[in-house]
């Protein structure tokens, strides 16, 4: 495992050209070109495949209407995950796909911003970790193992709505052409 995050971490663009079946040129003087080409990704770039991660019902649904509390929280870490590494999964633990993380970000004002998202994320993680345990998130009743339904207090759902506004509007101060999902 460790060789391949390392093929992934320092040389993404052979990986993908390789598993890709993009045509790898033979010639010298092309193959020269195509090792001194550029291919890092502009901020701008990382910056748009990260909206992605913050288009999901997580960060949409008005908590109160959540369906799925434990989802909510998996999706939250998910993304703490994406941004911090680049390994962008889905809910059953898939991976979707790799993203530049936050610390490939070439401006050092729009990776502090970035590290402010990430520790939102955290903040809002551990704060619905601690309404589970004082009991203001509770499982509706009904003791069955999977089941998603959760009740919570109005003050959990407050704050949380707020902690969760917050992450949102530190990364759209990160990248002022993210367009929330106004999907309510």
């Amino acid at each position: 495992m460790e060789f391949e995050e390392l093929l992934r971490a320092q040389t993404e663009p052979l990986v993908k050209r390789f598993v890709g079946g993009e045509i790898f040129p033979d010639a010298e003087n092309q193959l020269t070109k195509f090792a001194l080409e550029d291919r890092t990704l502009s901020d701008g770039d990382i910056l748009a495949a990260m909206a992605k991660l913050f288009d999901r019902p997580a960060f949409y649904t008005p908590i109160h209407q959540e369906s799925n509390l434990p989802d909510f929280k998996q999706a939250v870490s998910d993304t703490i995950q994406a941004l911090g590494t680049g390994i962008w999964k889905a809910r059953d633990g898939h991976v979707i796909g790799r993203i530049a993380s936050r610390h490939e970000l070439k401006d050092p004002g729009t990776s502090r911003k970035l590290q402010s998202v990430e520790m939102g994320l955290a903040r809002l993680r551990a704060a619905f970790e601690e309404m589970v345990k004082s009991g203001d998130i509770r499982p509706c009743g009904c003791n069955l193992p999977e089941c998603p339904t959760y009740q919570l207090s109005p003050s959990a759902a407050d704050e949380l709505q707020q902690l969760r506004e917050a992450v949102l509007k530190d990364f759209e101060s990160a990248n002022p052409t993210f367009h929330r999902s106004r999907k309510w």
